[in-house]
């Protein structure tokens, strides 16, 4: 599939969960601030500093997402990739409906749409070494959920798992850097990323 009939598709799965989800969040104080960016709000913000926010098609370039895969030296899979290019939003917490759990999901402001995924990989980042590419978090933050990028597909696609961050945080550093260290760590959860975002953002289907 070409890259526009991917960002077509990832445009589609969002905007069917925008129109059924709730979208309401704490206004921007400052554009470094986390919040609901201006160009994503709608109307008046309440007294409380909420506001509702609307979906907006996204205006990064494939260049941006070539920067972010040299900085770490990754490559990300197609459909993961046609998800960045696609919308910004801000749906940072979504639910497997294969799992009933809770995702906490790297969203895509329209300020800065890939400082939740550059937070992540930092965060994590001596597992890029042992080929798990972390780019969301299983539960309430516990621990990441990875693309396995040890073996690519012909199709550019790898495995998803997750990885528990309390047997993590036992191996420390160095451990995370050597797949021998955590690869039995891993619990397999979807086939590619395609799969999960099919499944995270069909959550709200009846």
């Amino acid at each position: 599939m070409a890259l526009q009939d991917d960002v077509d598709w990832a445009g589609q799965l969002i905007d069917g969960y925008a129109g059924r989800a709730f979208r309401m969040g704490v206004a921007q104080a400052d554009l470094d601030d986390a919040g609901v960016p201006l160009q994503m709000q709608v109307g008046a913000v309440d007294p409380d500093g909420w506001v509702e926010w609307r979906v907006l098609p996204s205006t990064l370039a494939e260049g941006d997402i070539i920067r972010l895969e040299t900085e770490y030296r990754i490559m990300l899979p197609p459909a993961f990739r046609a998800y960045l290019l696609a919308r910004f939003h801000l749906f940072d917490q979504l639910r497997s409906r294969r799992y009933d759990q809770q995702i906490l999901m790297t969203d895509t402001p329209a300020q800065h749409p890939l400082k939740p995924l550059h937070e992540i990989i930092a965060a994590w980042r001596p597992l890029l070494e042992a080929s798990y590419l972390p780019f969301a978090q299983w539960g309430d933050g516990w621990g990441p959920i990875c693309f396995d990028t040890a073996q690519r597909r012909p199709d550019g696609e790898y495995a998803v798992i997750w990885l528990d961050h309390e047997p993590l945080i036992s191996v420390g550093p160095d451990g995370c850097r050597r797949r021998e260290a955590i690869s039995g760590l891993a619990q397999p959860l979807y086939a590619s990323s395609k799969e999960f975002l099919e499944d995270v953002f069909s959550s709200l289907d009846t």
